[in-house]
């Protein structure tokens, strides 16, 4: 049965509107919001995920978007005739302006699946926070924001983010206070996350959810799990090289650790992980070098291996090995093109392996060639994405639940078509 596990998201959202009211107090309040504005113009690709805005009322700047998506799977039978074009997301997403010092943005997602399951759907918050800047170096987040570990916003240049997503080290989402400091070319994040962001509307136990966390598994074989992140805290430290030209490389040093409560046993285990990066942008290039080690000690009660560990998101969890080593390797160029409205096309390729240290884990790879593009408020991703051992890259079944642990049924790599249209508004 589907519920809303968590208030979470609406909390915040009240949190958010009457921050923006108090923010906006100085103003005449019935004024400011008889004036809603449409059309602005923003670049719809100025970020992947940074969403154009066209509303404004008063404190609030109110927009979103709508994405379609056209898939064909080499692995899957029922994508044989043509593959499979259909609704992906729709996000609503709410940003403070004018209220300096205080800030924040709000984000909520709606997805539905076809052919896996085409009665399915699952919502969640991506993200909901206010903060306070103190001047232009200097600001303080609380609620569900980005975890800082590795390169931010994205590791990745495609639609599918690189490896480390589906493990939690890539646009990860969680709950607490993070503190950003710009010290020349030198930034410093800290945080303190109290735990993960919760699950909301779906089928899953725990798993409802845009970032992957560990998660209380549901009753199928191989995903009974009763572990959730407690106290978890990050620091990321990132030094930026000015070579002239605009060109500049982004080196990095992430730290996380956090306790594992496990409610079946009442004990508490812990989990590390340790990144460097490299980010660099040389003309119309741009190198994304990445580099993890991480490890999870579970306290699980006796019959459940300490192998593996639970994760999810997506309302589906599965196994993701408990020690691993994961290196990243993305590249992209710009070119110009002047296709019609088409003027820019970025080309990338995004490389990651997971290498598990359990020596009868088959190791999981990734690999992804495509193409971005905008054209005014329409964005777009053409990606040829292959994948071995991996839970999204699979027939059924046992390859779903261990592809990111032992990978059982090793099947070799799968490739799947991908086109991503998004429209922002």
């Amino acid at each position: 049965m589907k519920t809303l596990k968590t208030p979470l998201a609406a909390a915040l959202m009240v949190a958010f509107l009457a921050a923006g009211a108090f923010a906006a107090s100085e103003q005449d309040i019935d004024s400011a919001f008889s004036g809603i504005k449409f059309g602005e113009t923003d670049d719809a690709n100025a970020s992947f995920d940074k969403q154009v805005l066209p509303i404004t009322a008063g404190p609030l700047k109110i927009g979103g978007f709508i994405r379609a998506n056209y898939a064909y799977k080499s692995w899957a039978k029922d994508y044989e005739h043509g593959g499979e074009l259909a609704l992906d997301t729709i996000g609503v997403n709410v940003n403070l302006q004018g209220t300096d010092p205080i800030i924040g943005s709000f984000q909520y997602r709606y997805y539905r699946t076809h052919h896996a399951d085409p009665g399915h759907f699952y919502h969640f918050l991506h993200h909901g926070w206010l903060g306070y800047k103190f001047d232009d170096t200097k600001q303080i987040q609380f609620g569900v924001h980005q975890v800082p570990f590795g390169i931010q916003p994205y590791a990745s240049h495609n639609w599918f983010f690189q490896l480390p997503y589906y493990v939690g080290f890539e646009d990860d989402y969680d709950l607490g206070v993070k503190w950003i400091q710009d010290m020349g070319n030198t930034n410093l994040k800290l945080a303190y996350y109290y735990g993960d962001e919760g699950s909301y509307y779906g089928d899953s136990r725990d798993s409802s959810r845009y970032s992957y966390d560990l998660v209380k598994g549901d009753e199928w074989p191989g995903v009974e799990s009763y572990n959730t992140e407690r106290n978890q805290v990050n620091a990321r430290i990132a030094q930026t090289l000015d070579h002239g030209d605009g060109d500049k490389t982004e080196l990095g040093l992430s730290l996380q650790y956090s306790q594992i409560h496990n409610s079946k046993t009442n004990d508490d285990g812990d989990h590390y992980a340790i990144g460097t990066h490299l980010d660099g942008y040389y003309g119309k290039w741009n190198a994304k070098l990445e580099a993890i080690r991480y490890g999870y000690d579970a306290e699980n009660p006796a019959g459940v291996s300490d192998d593996y560990v639970v994760m999810g998101a997506y309302d589906a969890p599965y196994q993701v090995a408990a020690d691993g080593t994961m290196l990243v390797a993305g590249i992209s160029r710009d070119l110009d093109v002047n296709f019609g409205p088409i003027k820019t096309v970025t080309v990338y390729n995004d490389y990651s392996i997971l290498l598990k240290d359990k020596s009868d884990y088959n190791d999981t790879q990734q690999n992804v060639l495509g193409m971005s593009f905008s054209v005014g408020r329409f964005f777009t991703m053409v990606d040829l994405a292959m994948g071995k051992n991996h839970p999204w890259f699979h027939t059924a079944g046992q390859n779903w639940t261990d592809g990111l642990s032992a990978a059982s049924e090793d099947q070799g790599w799968h490739t799947r078509f991908n086109v991503n249209i998004g429209y922002y508004f």
